[in-house]
This record gives structure tokens, C-alpha cells and sequence, in this order.
């Protein structure tokens, strides 16, 4: 007679399956939204300058780029002066004041400053005292 039960212990395996599906499609979304970043910029040659050392986490409220002929960019979209202004204003009035409007200026190195001195001088009259300009430092990193 038996009294014990021969019982044999399966070990069951975990199915990775669908955890290498949800990593492969993180990565896929990362790649695809890193490309899309870089497709909203426009080919700018910065200037040369050491620029600001401190790192900042806050994004501007608007990118703006100058190019070689003086032309304003924003998002990669051709942007005359008048429109861009009328932009800003428009944010102003939205955040409720100049105070919490910051725009990153990425002029290119060949540009006119005359360009440059006209959106800032537009950009100040609405009261916005937060810009910065995008330069490239020495050692080829780009700096805000």
C-alpha cells in the first residue's frame, strides 16, 4: 500500500513575450519622437561664443531662428516680423503677463545684427525681458 503521492512539481517559466513587445515599442516611440524634434529645427549655423555655462530645464515659450538673408523662422515655418509679434502678444495676453514669456533667439552667424537688434526691440516694447540667444560654444557644444 502507498500512502504518498508521487506528485512532481512543474516549474513554470515566465512568458517574456510580451514584455520584449512593450520594450521594442518604447523604443520605436523614442526614436521616432527624437526624429520629429529635429525635423521642427532650421539648419542655423550659431555662432561662436562661449555662452551661458548654466544648465536650464526650462523650455523656452518660443524658439525663433534668423537666417543667413535675415528671414524669421518659427518651427521651421517662414514667419514675417509683424506675425511673430502679433504671436507674442497674443501669449501675453493668454499667461496674463510678459513676466512668464521667455524666447530662445537662434540667430545665424551670418545674419545681420540689424536683424536681430529688430525682434529684440519689437519683443521688449510688449514688455518681455526673458530672451536668450543660442550660440555654439568653442568645444562644439551648443549652448542656450
Amino acid at each position: 500500500m502507498r500512502f504518498t503521492v508521487d506528485k512532481k512539481t512543474r516549474v513554470r517559466g515566465f512568458d517574456l513575450t510580451p514584455m520584449i513587445d512593450v520594450v521594442l515599442q518604447l523604443v520605436i516611440f523614442f526614436l521616432f519622437t527624437a526624429q520629429f524634434g529635429e525635423l521642427a529645427r532650421t539648419e542655423i549655423d550659431l555662432p561662436n561664443e562661449p555662452g551661458e555655462q548654466a544648465e536650464t530645464t526650462e523650455q523656452p515659450t518660443f524658439i525663433i531662428d534668423i537666417d543667413a538673408q535675415g528671414e524669421l523662422y518659427l518651427q521651421s515655418d517662414p514667419i514675417s516680423l509683424e506675425a511673430f509679434v502679433s504671436l507674442v502678444s497674443r501669449e501675453i495676453e493668454r499667461a496674463g503677463s510678459a513676466e512668464h514669456i521667455s524666447i530662445r533667439v537662434r540667430p545665424d552667424r551670418l545674419s545681420r545684427a540689424a536683424d536681430l537688434n529688430a525682434l529684440t526691440r519689437r519683443v521688449a516694447e510688449l514688455g518681455v525681458a526673458r530672451w536668450s540667444l543660442a550660440t555654439v560654444a568653442p568645444d562644439g557644444r551648443a549652448t542656450p
